[in-house]
């Protein structure tokens, strides 16, 4: 019972966000009639989320809040944009074929790629140092699941660390799906989890093929910490969020760009 009133709570926490993305500011009395909530209920809601970083509590109601992440929880960017990301993970049968391995870094967009991969394939190799991807990988038929060992970062539910890095560098993959917090044609690949910037490169030094899944609000943004070059891109996976002006300046760079519009 517990489970299902949480699973209502997020549904809120994403149509008020969504809802506060096109309006900016809306009153208590607004939210509840779009969410079905008692004003009471829509209080304790914007309470939560301001503390999350999603928005800013203001007189009579909420405001929208610029998308800084490195302010966001993990669970609180996993609601952010989630359509788009479900959206651009379908894409992802164009690379994913059963009897691959693959690994995954830590990452909300990587928590809808490990539903994709449970409901789709049958027969994969996974490492992810992620443990709430990890979660959901287990339920897969037949997956093989590899765990890096390290120290965990409560905050992000990852593990990182020098030891997490040398045992991802001790094994051959076919395919890293890196879920990234910033790109652009400027900068390439910029991420503020300090942490995860190791992690990265162990994976990446790891993997044959490299596939960036990001929806369109990561693009044409920098973070504070250099990743990669976009040079050191096989493919770039995105929403269709993403502009075709977006989609041919990104291609220029000699990167593949899959959205559901363009076919790389």
């Amino acid at each position: 019972m517990v489970k299902n009133k949480e699973m209502l709570q997020e549904d809120r926490f994403l149509k008020i966000v969504e809802y506060l993305k096109q309006t900016t500011v809306a009153s208590f009395a607004e939210l509840a009639e779009l969410t079905g909530a008692s004003v009471g209920t829509i209080r304790r809601d914007l309470a939560r989320l301001e503390q999350n970083g999603m928005l800013t509590v203001v007189r009579g109601g909420a405001a929208s809040r610029s998308d800084d992440l490195s302010k966001q929880s993990f669970d609180m960017r996993g609601i952010e944009n989630r359509s788009e990301k479900q959206e651009l993970v379908k894409l992802l049968s164009r690379v994913v074929v059963d009897g691959q391995a693959i690994a995954l870094n830590s990452g909300t967009t990587n928590i809808e790629t490990a539903r994709f991969l449970v409901s789709n394939y049958q027969r994969l190799t996974v490492i992810t140092n992620n443990l709430r991807i990890l979660d959901i990988l287990k339920t897969g038929r037949n997956f093989t699941l590899i765990v890096p060992g390290g120290m965990l970062n409560p905050e992000e539910y990852a593990l990182y660390g020098k030891k997490c890095e040398e045992e991802i560098l001790s094994y051959n993959f076919d395919l890293l799906l890196l879920a990234v917090n910033a790109i652009s044609d400027q900068k390439g690949i910029t991420d503020f989890r300090t942490k995860e910037i190791g992690i990265i490169k162990a994976f990446m030094k790891s993997s044959r093929k490299i596939a960036v899944v990001a929806d369109h609000s990561k693009f044409d943004r920098v973070a504070y910490r250099n990743v990669c070059g976009l040079d050191e891109l096989d493919y770039i996976f995105s929403d269709s969020g993403l502009s075709e002006e977006q989609v041919c300046r990104y291609k220029n760079q000699g990167v593949e760009i899959f959205t559901p519009e363009n076919n790389g």
